[in-house]
């Protein structure tokens, strides 16, 4: 019998979809989990988030260089007018669980644990340096400076800055940041140490008496 050229032909069949998970490995997937980890304002970032990349978490962070630039601007203006002015540095210790012989602190295994030997625990430093980062800038002034100097270490500047107003910055920043910790259920440890210029102390001896104390 030929063929009716009016005839339709039969519809083809149509495939259901299949939902694909994907591979752990893609970038682009790793890039919206670490956006989302990093807080707020790193979300809508794409391609791989660099690992241990100091100055650079995201936030719009000084990167050292400018840091540093503006530490020496700062520096000359508070010996030339005698105004305040506080440094800070803040560092993070993470374990896999807190120690109860040091009142909650992290024992030594766990901070073993924290230091970034393996590309993992890179990753894993990386991750909560994102939300520290977040808690500092949002706890700061705008005209404060806030840079990464290390995988899990912070400088702060805080022009116009006493030490009395300084411990208040620490407190607010803490409780923030401890606030997270126990939502998110992870044993972190954080240290600050802050100096302020004096009569004999400028601002660059300060910022390196915090690097000493925290490094003790």
């Amino acid at each position: 019998m030929p063929d009716d050229p009016h005839r339709k032909a039969p519809a083809a069949r149509r495939r259901g979809r299949r939902f694909v998970v994907r591979d752990a490995d893609d970038h682009r997937a790793t890039a919206k989990i670490e956006a989302f980890l990093s807080g707020p304002r790193a979300r809508g970032r794409t391609g791989p988030r660099p690992v241990n990349s100091p100055g650079r978490v995201d936030l719009n962070f000084d990167t050292r260089t400018d840091f540093a630039a503006a530490l020496d601007r700062e520096a000359a203006r508070t010996e030339r007018y005698g105004r305040p002015a506080t440094v800070l540095a803040v560092d993070f210790e993470v374990g896999n669980a807190p120690d109860r012989a040091t009142d909650g602190q992290l024992g030594p295994r766990a901070r073993t644990e924290a230091r970034p030997g393996t590309p993992r625990q890179a990753r894993q430093i990386d991750r909560l340096a994102g939300p520290i980062g977040f808690t500092l800038r949002r706890e700061a002034r705008d005209t404060d400076r806030i840079t990464r100097v290390a995988p899990n270490r912070f400088h702060v500047l805080l022009p116009e800055t006493s030490d009395a107003d300084a411990e208040r910055f620490i407190e607010r920043a803490r409780r923030a940041c401890e606030v997270w910790f126990d939502g998110a259920a992870i044993p972190v440890r954080l240290k600050f140490e802050a100096a302020s210029t004096g009569r004999d102390l400028s601002l660059t001896d300060a910022l390196a008496i915090v690097e000493e104390r925290i490094s003790a």
